[in-house]
């Protein structure tokens, strides 16, 4: 009797206290989370599926890859460049797409200022005319401002003060060739201001260099890069047969008539290659007298103070190559060729034979 109390007391006991209910439901709970890792199995197949639904997208790589291979250095100086310049100005949506980029540069260079922003069509394309107009006279007055400054530097040689320094000579130099373009570009620009950028694509030479912006400065370079290794790449072997024979390390320039040589000597130098072999010839002195003479001063100041575009607008003058050379290279190439020309004598036959053996090495 007293058994039979004291165990229903004990059953009275353990199912009205709640933490022993608790204890006993968290014990059955605990059995099938044993069992979770098995449940985990199936998701990691599904997982895997991605990575295997990834494996075509390396496929992209070799379309990639092949539109830039990589060639011979021949190949690269081969490239279609040329070829796309002369068809893409035929076109009037290249041509307007063009100057549209080209004043998009200079209002980021703070060349030209943006129009104000809100600005509708209308107002935003008067106002890049107005700019456009203020940037030419701009370059026009600065071209006359600067024919003072010439007349001083002149009058100070003639009277046996200091001597030319370089950026002196060449301001003078570039001061007498925009002078020269200076009358037909006003009136054209008065006449018929539209016209302004098919002559910065077809005769850039008609433009005073304070009048270009600075991306049309950059593709008038690559034009004319682009059109001298495409005379290079016809003629070539003919400099090979004119540099062939030659013991003294000068070509008169009575000896470049006949088979385009004197055209591809123009190419070169980053000269026009308009007319008869008389008239290139006589560009091709004039040119190598002016940079006989800047050879002088190079020699004499160094190259510690040129800048990037100075060092190659310098390389250009010379017929020399700058594609795919660092600043170090064409460094070392100026050397070379300062070097050349102080070993004989500084005469225009020699800049002749240099320019076609460079030619035959490019």
């Amino acid at each position: 009797m007293i058994r039979a109390r004291a165990r229903s007391v004990r059953l009275s006991l353990f199912y009205a206290h709640p933490s022993t209910t608790v204890i006993f439901a968290r014990r059955l709970q605990t059995i099938p989370t044993k069992k979770a890792p098995k449940s985990d199995v199936p998701p990691l197949k599904d997982a895997r599926k991605p990575h295997v639904q990834l494996r075509p997208a390396p496929i992209k790589v070799p379309k990639t890859v092949s539109l830039a291979p990589p060639p011979a250095p021949p190949a690269a100086h081969e490239s279609p460049h040329p070829t796309v310049q002369t068809t893409e100005p035929l076109s009037l949506k290249s041509l307007k797409e063009t100057t549209v980029r080209d004043i998009a540069d200079a209002e980021s260079h703070g060349i030209l200022v943006p129009p104000p922003p809100g600005a509708g069509w209308a107002k935003s394309t008067l106002h890049k005319a107005i700019q456009l107009a203020k940037f030419y006279f701009r370059g026009v007055k600065l071209v006359y401002t600067r024919s003072k400054i010439a007349r001083t530097i002149q009058h100070r040689v003639k009277t046996g003060g200091a001597p030319l320094e370089r950026w002196e000579y060449r301001m003078l130099h570039t001061q007498r060739a925009d002078m020269k373009r200076l009358v037909p570009f006003v009136l054209t620009a008065l006449i018929l201001e539209e016209i302004i950028p098919l002559i910065v694509l077809y005769a850039p030479s008609m433009l005073p260099s304070t009048c270009i912006l600075p991306s049309q400065r950059d593709r008038i370079q690559e034009k004319a890069t682009d059109k001298a290794l495409e005379l290079l790449a016809n003629h070539k072997p003919v400099l090979a047969s004119l540099t062939k024979g030659v013991d003294s390390g000068e070509i008169p320039l009575n000896a470049l008539s006949g088979q385009d040589v004197t055209k591809t000597i123009c190419g070169l130098l980053r000269l026009s290659t308009f007319g008869i072999d008389s008239l290139r010839i006589q560009r091709i002195r004039r040119h190598l007298a002016h940079v006989e003479k800047d050879d002088a001063l190079l020699t004499k100041e160094g190259l510690r103070g040129l800048s990037p575009q100075d060092l190659l607008q310098a390389l250009h003058e010379r017929g020399i190559n700058t594609r795919d050379l660092d600043n170090s290279a064409q460094v070392q190439k100026l050397k070379w060729w300062l070097k050349s020309v102080n070993a004989k004598e500084n005469t225009v036959a020699r800049r002749v034979y240099l320019v076609a053996l460079l030619g035959t090495w490019q």
